[in-house]
């Protein structure tokens, strides 16, 4: 047994069945898997009382469930909507790494509107921004991956951002000779020229790290879910990670609406760091985690483009 990862088994459909009336005192009336899961099993559950939603950990210390905790208290208390937790557990008692169990969400994510053609991708980007200029207010200890305390990792943003370099995957891609015409290696000099001009010393704060429309359920206002990726960062990462997936003029859509007061071009050349970033560290993610080689050749060409902008 591989001691790191919980693999799935119709076994655990029927776990949570009887879990949920031992923790919460509430009889189950249904249940659905809707997502075996890259990181979590996500069960929405209809009980004789409301719908939740269940997520099991699939991998050891991932996602971080004290770090959850953590966000949606901080949410509570800025009142920024989210999914309220009704029960957690890091133990082995009920599944291998621990699960939690939180309200059900009401409304759609905005990528299902979008495609309904019921949301324009401008409102959509307008809506998270919005949201995410009250996320941005809740300060971190640090950067990086961050503990159930607040407290991340490292102490500058330079140091988060090359933090992959001792990932153990990027690692074994680099050895395998997966980054062709050492793509790699160009990516991260010029992440460290613009660095370096920039001299840029951002103020650690909640970044979402995942904000694609996907990720955010429209029901009158807009609630982020999905925080595994969550981390201690520039405000601008949230940015970048939009516009990564939907192009420049998402920028534009979210700056609008987030009205900052760094200057426009640094904005840019952060997105660009972080641009960088995204495409060397996603690539080894989906060739050993998801195993999906379309979107490796994908991000294969993003990082190439990059490299020769």
């Amino acid at each position: 047994m591989i001691d790191w990862i919980f693999e799935y088994s119709p076994e655990i459909d029927l776990k949570v069945k009887s879990v949920i009336p031992e923790v919460l005192g509430i009889k189950v009336k249904s249940l659905e898997r809707i997502s075996q899961g890259e990181v979590n099993y996500v069960y929405k559950v209809e009980t004789e009382r409301q719908m939740l939603l269940v997520r099991i950990a699939r991998y050891k210390n991932w996602p971080d469930i004290r770090k959850l905790g953590w966000i949606f208290n901080k949410l509570e208390q800025k009142g920024i909507p989210h999914p309220k937790i009704l029960f957690s557990d890091t133990s082995s008692k009920y599944f291998r790494f621990g699960f939690m169990i939180t309200e059900w969400v009401d409304g759609k994510d905005g990528m299902s509107l979008i495609r309904e053609g019921n949301l324009s991708r401008k409102m959509a980007v307008g809506k998270i921004a919005e949201t995410l200029r009250k996320v941005h207010k809740v300060s971190i200890d640090g950067f990086g991956k961050f503990n159930g305390n607040g407290k991340g990792e490292y102490t500058t943003w330079e140091e988060s951002l090359f933090s992959f370099l001792e990932d153990s995957k990027y690692r074994k891609a680099a050895g395998d000779g997966v980054y062709k015409e050492n793509l790699n290696e160009k990516g991260i000099q010029e992440m460290k020229k613009i660095i370096k001009k920039l001299n840029y010393q951002p103020k650690p704060v909640l970044t979402h790290q995942d904000t694609t429309p996907e990720n955010a359920i429209f029901n009158g206002g807009v609630t982020l879910i999905d925080w595994d990726n969550a981390i201690g960062s520039s405000w601008i990462d949230d940015v970048a990670w939009i516009t990564f997936w939907m192009g420049k003029k998402a920028r534009r859509w979210f700056l609008e609406v987030y009205r900052p007061q760094e200057p426009l071009d640094l904005i840019e050349k952060v997105e660009k760091v972080n641009h960088f970033r995204l495409a060397i560290t996603l690539l080894p993610y989906y060739l050993y985690s998801t195993k999906n080689y379309k979107a490796v050749e994908r991000m294969k060409r993003k990082l190439r483009g990059l490299v020769s902008i």
